[in-house]
């Protein structure tokens, strides 16, 4: 695309970012995925404390595990964005020109 008042933009390098950024996020849902029983913490003794203990990390990890899948499905709406914006701007392009 010409450069058109000090804007440009290179589709298939959108593309490149859009899927990388996709991949990013699919590849951090899958760790966080893998690694839930290695975070899940069960109490170490029958005691009031280590049972306190225990639910309160569980309750993070319940708590992060819900902010990090909302952050991650704003990663892949971001990356389908930019590829729908991306193709809109080719297609009027081509529009334009044709």
């Amino acid at each position: 695309m010409a450069d058109s008042a000090g804007m440009s933009i290179q589709p298939d390098e959108v593309a490149e970012v859009s899927r990388q950024l996709d991949e990013l996020a699919s590849r951090a849902q899958r760790v966080l995925a893998d690694e839930a029983p290695n975070l899940t913490v069960t109490p170490s003794a029958r005691d009031e404390v280590s049972q306190r203990v225990a639910g309160t990390l569980n309750e993070v990890h319940a708590s992060f595990g819900t902010a990090a899948d909302q952050g991650l499905g704003e990663m892949h709406e971001v990356a389908a964005t930019l590829r729908g914006h991306s193709d809109n701007i080719v297609a009027a392009d081509e529009d334009f020109v044709g």
